[in-house]
């Protein structure tokens, strides 16, 4: 505590707290500068397979480009014949909620390293806005140098620099995460339309349950219906494609049957392909066909202990913890997605600087997670583990930290 409280002091100069805000950006600028460089140099462009490739922005080109592509040109992405046949070299569209498809629409008309480099600097756009608010929260009094430090830390670590290259869902989802988790602790605005963009990725959906849960019911439902009425466009547009409603849902169904086969176009959909919930590691150590019963007592008890605790508590850290934790481990979510972890994180070093971290087990939840947005995946690399490896022992500390959280949700309840 005392090195915080130092720390604290050293930056509260202003003249030193301007350097270093100066010379932070400017670090992070040359950071991000160097990863487009490297990135833009290797690009895999559209008409390549991935297979084999060794390129950057297959998410963006397949989530983003060529759906909204073939969405301008009258056709239904959620049709995986008619997709694939247009496109043969790309991925069958992600079960995206429709309103996604929105930017799509605005992208695609561009050629397409151009529509790369705007999709950037929207990514860049809505990192900053997200660390911005989160910093504002979570530790106002260093806040301008948390911001550029976090956005550093992005274009570092492994899931911050894949939720900025590519997976812009996975940011705007954690963006909605933070004005839910706000809404609940501060009783600000926010949990509206924090509830619209956690569902803009259907992995981050939990956070809207969380909002109505806790309370905010009206603000939720006004952010799924907004969500809704913007979905309608491009819903309208692929059913007219698809030839009617009933084509139009038997094209979800058809691309959801794809999306889990085993033996998907480019070979990327695999039973071991790169996972962190519980039931995508098992699956990746040798449980490629988990029993029903697990499969439905893994998301049923993660979605529980959520409930549990936001009826119980609106502490931050407890709330935070709680639910991301739960949601990483209990649903489908690719590495990138730990990038939600820096809110609970994020909520524990403001609490560290200002001497109120004091409870053993928000400490131990802290202390693992910190852990967790700390690994690069090379530091165990050195001593000879693999990357499964390296993400079994993330996950294991994800689950020390929502056992930790748990027991101080109970303690506070007691209290």
């Amino acid at each position: 505590m005392a090195v915080a409280v130092r720390i604290t002091e050293y930056t509260g100069r202003v003249k030193t707290r301007q350097w270093l805000v100066v010379v932070l950006w400017a670090v992070v600028a040359a950071a991000v500068a160097v990863r487009l460089f490297s990135m833009f140099a290797h690009p895999i462009l559209p008409g390549e397979s991935y297979r084999g490739a060794d390129g950057y922005f297959l998410d963006f080109r397949d989530t983003v480009w060529a759906p909204g592509r073939y969405l301008l040109g009258g056709g239904d992405p959620y049709d995986p014949d008619t997709y694939l046949a247009e496109f043969p070299w790309a991925l069958p569209m992600s079960l995206y909620t429709p309103a996604w498809l929105n930017l799509a629409v605005v992208l695609a008309p561009l050629p397409y390293l151009l529509s790369v480099a705007v999709f950037q600097i929207i990514s860049i756009g809505v990192a900053i806005v997200t660390l911005r608010i989160l910093a504002k929260w979570a530790m106002p009094s260093v806040a301008n140098l948390a911001v550029p430090l976090g956005l550093l830390w992005c274009n570092i670590w492994y899931p911050g620099r894949g939720a900025i290259s590519v997976q812009l869902g996975s940011l705007l989802g954690v963006l909605g995460a933070v004005l839910v988790l706000r809404s609940l602790a501060t009783g600000k605005a926010g949990a509206g339309w924090g509830s619209a963009l956690v569902l803009l990725k259907v992995q981050f959906g939990v956070f809207a349950l969380v909002a109505a849960v806790g309370g905010r019911l009206r603000a939720a439902g006004r952010g799924v219906f907004g969500l809704f009425a913007a979905s309608l466009p491009i819903v309208a547009a692929c059913v007219v494609a698809a030839g009617g409603p009933v084509e139009f849902f038997r094209s979800v169904m058809r691309d959801l049957a794809v999306l889990n086969s085993d033996v998907a176009p480019t070979s990327l959909h695999s039973p071991v392909q790169r996972r962190f919930d519980l039931l995508g590691q098992l699956a990746r150590w040798g449980l490629t066909d988990p029993p029903v019963w697990l499969q439905v007592a893994v998301p049923v008890l993660a979605l529980t202990a959520v409930v549990v605790v936001v009826r119980r508590t609106r502490n931050p850290l407890t709330l935070a913890a709680v639910v991301t934790t739960a949601m990483l481990i209990g649903f489908y979510h690719a590495p990138y997605d730990l990038l939600v972890l820096f809110v609970p994180v994020a909520l524990g070093i403001g609490l560290i600087l200002t001497g109120r971290l004091t409870g053993t087990a928000d400490r131990v939840a802290v202390g693992a997670l910190t852990l967790v947005v700390a690994h690069l995946h090379t530091v165990t690399a050195k001593i000879g583990l693999d990357m499964r490896t390296d993400d079994a022992i993330d996950l294991t500390l994800v689950v020390i930290a929502l056992v930790a959280a748990l027991v101080s949700s109970r303690c506070r309840d007691a209290r």
